[in-house]
């Protein structure tokens, strides 16, 4: 805050004393939050007698055991269960009465006691009136034993005081106040080259890197380590690399997958025995890394040689996650540059934190299985790229110019040897480089940009040839990726097309509404399953992206009223990338199937669209819109984008996700929200 203060020397005596007096407020309505709201429970039972029910004993897994029927005759406000859980973490409690409205007794749902999380012990009740007879239900999961030490009813709950919880609601409001108030946050602007506004902006730019290292860890071993064979291509072709060959010649090919009609319907080959290596590619009796070959080349395989050992696809993911964030901050910047004359430098900053923490890409780095590689890889280089080419085109130094464009080239050339649908992004490069100021003024394919267009195109070339020289190697073309020879749940060569499924897909991908209830984690998976008369793969969905993320209001606004007043270049930048997103994710839903994380394919295109638009949305000389209005639409949507991305993190529905695979964090969590 005391950055933003300094960036201007205009800011009048009343404007800092009104600032000061709106910021003591949001400091008293934190604390009555944080004291009276997120404590009510220790208010409630401020003025309680604890009545111990249950003495120490122990649930084996798979059991339940009830304690003794406890009479009570007076009120209940919570159970308090002691319990410590060996070789597992959580175990399950259910609390059965009868009370002054129900004459025969019933029971509550379980709620879960979770080792690590003093919090998860306590549950508040809700009888009828006063409790008669009371008694608990103490559950083990299968492999665990529950250790109940003690239980206890009306025990009064201790303060607990978060200051993380705190100081996010405080700055959530803090940030509130100043956009919604006539501060003059609004009149500190986004200035390239301000070395105060660089610092600031590096901050919390690491400081996003950093929270993208706590998510890429948050999940156990299960992800960190997989089990599952498929999750180890990368590490093995890095073994074949090393041996001169691309085929996995550490998989073995079964005699029968030899002489099988159909290798690729992997129904057949389970029900005749047949083994088969899941998700790998298999091409004229050999066994191939269905995966781009650029984050072998870039990471898996030099670690192996340096090292000896195989890098985990979690470290991967963060590595090409840094890259994600540095170009997400680079093309804000270079959008803003070039499309606002006057950007609020607050609303910059909020427009960086947005984009690299939309939803979509949280759940990459946060679940960094192997399929996540390529797409975050793909990503990072896809908006590094196009953040290098904006910088090619705003400056005027000419080395810089040339050094943007060739480094920038580089970066989306790479992007193909990752995840190729994602080279459809790149197209921009039409619109930014050949009509953006005119034919008449284009920056490439001109006389006076001879070195420039040949600085464009060398390292695409330079990379095209040995990505193409891979597809050859495995496939004999150059321009196969291998999709259709994936060992997958279906078979790809003849999954055909049809409307139903791909009409039925975009609806999930860009607009079933998310789905929320009261408790958490709040978000679970939709219900994908339906009367689609044939095979449908799909896993789970937290909600279409149009629907779910606020993030993409701006499009919705484009689309309904501010498209007729946009400048040529940005009209058309936002048709493009619009067009290219619904192209992708058509292409996934009928190549593929309805799954989280194809949403990330297209995501890139849509989000950079809503970057542009709230740019402009936002730059109050263009008069395409109410400023005050704008500014404070934005916010919202910044919170609520945010706050999307959180619940995706701590999302259930899944097969893999923080309630299953980290219990302990999962409930840690979890405590945030007990009232």
């Amino acid at each position: 805050m005391g950055m933003l203060i300094v960036m201007t020397s205009k800011v009048s005596d009343k404007k800092v004393k009104r600032l000061m007096l709106g910021v003591i407020v949001v400091f008293l309505i934190t604390c009555f939050l944080e004291i009276f709201v997120f404590n009510f429970s220790r208010f409630r039972t401020m003025n309680s007698s604890a009545m111990p029910i249950a003495d120490y004993f122990s649930v084996n897994g798979g059991e339940s055991v009830a304690t003794e029927v406890y009479t009570v005759n007076g009120p209940v406000r919570n159970v308090y269960a002691n319990i410590a859980v060996e070789n597992g973490d959580e175990a399950y409690v259910s609390v059965w009465m009868t009370d002054a409205g129900n004459k025969y007794e019933y029971g509550t749902p379980e709620f879960v006691v979770c080792n690590g999380s003093f919090r998860s012990r306590f549950s508040n009740v809700y009888p009828f009136g006063d409790v008669k007879n009371i008694y608990v239900i103490v559950r083990a999961a299968d492999g665990t034993v529950a250790h109940v030490k003690d239980i206890t009813i009306n025990r009064r709950v201790p303060f607990d005081i978060k200051p993380l919880r705190a100081l996010v609601i405080f700055f959530v409001l803090t940030l509130g106040y100043l956009i919604f108030t006539d501060s003059f946050i609004h009149d500190v602007y986004f200035e390239h080259g301000n070395k105060r506004q660089i610092a600031l902006t590096l901050f919390v730019m690491l400081l996003i890197m950093a929270l993208g290292g706590f998510l890429n860890k948050a999940d156990t071993a299960l992800v960190q380590n997989p089990y599952w064979p498929h999750h180890k291509q990368y590490q093995e072709l890095a073994h074949s690399l090393k041996e001169g060959s691309v085929i996995l010649t550490e998989k073995e090919v079964d005699e029968r997958l030899l002489e099988v009609e159909n290798p690729y319907d992997t129904i057949t080959l389970q029900a005749e025995g047949i083994p088969y290596a899941m998700d790998y590619a298999y091409y004229e009796g050999h066994y191939y890394a269905y995966f781009g070959i650029v984050p072998e080349l870039l990471l898996y395989y030099p670690y192996y040689l340096l090292t000896g050992r195989d890098l985990p696809n979690y470290r991967a993911i963060y590595a090409f996650f840094l890259v994600f964030v540095a170009g997400s901050f680079l093309l804000v910047t270079g959008l803003v540059r070039k499309y606002s004359k006057r950007m609020p430098y607050l609303l910059y900053l909020l427009l960086c934190v947005a984009v690299s923490l939309t939803a979509n890409f949280v759940f990459l780095v946060a679940r960094p299985d192997i399929y996540d590689v390529p797409i975050i890889g793909g990503i990072g280089f896809s908006f590094a790229g196009i953040g290098l080419w904006l910088e090619a085109l705003n400056t005027n130094r000419l080395w810089l110019k040339r050094f943007s464009i060739t480094l920038g080239s580089l970066f989306v050339a790479l992007v193909a040897g990752c995840r190729p649908q994602l080279v459809l992004l790149s197209g921009v490069a039409v619109i930014l480089f050949l009509f953006d100021e005119g034919l008449g003024k284009r920056k490439l394919f001109s006389r006076k940009s001879v070195i420039e267009t040949v600085l464009f195109f060398l390292p695409i070339i330079a990379v095209a040839i040995p990505v193409c020289w891979y597809n050859a190697a495995r496939f004999g073309n150059i321009l196969d990726f291998g999709a259709t020879y994936s060992l997958t749940s279906n078979d790809m060569n003849n999954r055909g097309f049809n409307f139903d499924r791909l009409f039925r897909s975009l609806y999930y991908f860009l607009f079933q509404p998310p789905v929320v209830n009261a408790d958490y984690p709040f978000i679970h998976s939709a219900d994908l399953s339906g009367n689609y008369m044939g095979r449908l793969l799909y896993e789970y969905n937290y909600g279409g992206i149009f629907v779910a993320n606020a993030f993409m209001f701006s499009i919705w606004a484009f689309l309904l009223k501010g498209g007729r007043r946009l400048e040529g270049a940005v009209k058309g930048l936002v048709i493009y990338l619009v067009v290219v997103g619904l192209i992708i994710a058509g292409f996934d839903a009928n190549g593929a199937g309805i799954i989280y994380r194809y949403t990330c394919d297209f995501a890139p295109a849509f989000v950079l669209a809503a970057a542009l638009l709230w740019i402009v949305f936002l730059d109050r000389s263009r008069g395409l819109i109410d400023y005050t209005f704008a500014s404070r639409f934005f916010y919202v949507c910044v919170v609520l984008t945010l706050v999307y991305s959180f619940l995706t993190f701590v999302g259930s529905g899944s097969t893999v996700c923080l309630e299953n695979d980290n219990k302990v964090l999962f409930n840690v969590i979890g405590d945030y929200f007990r009232f």
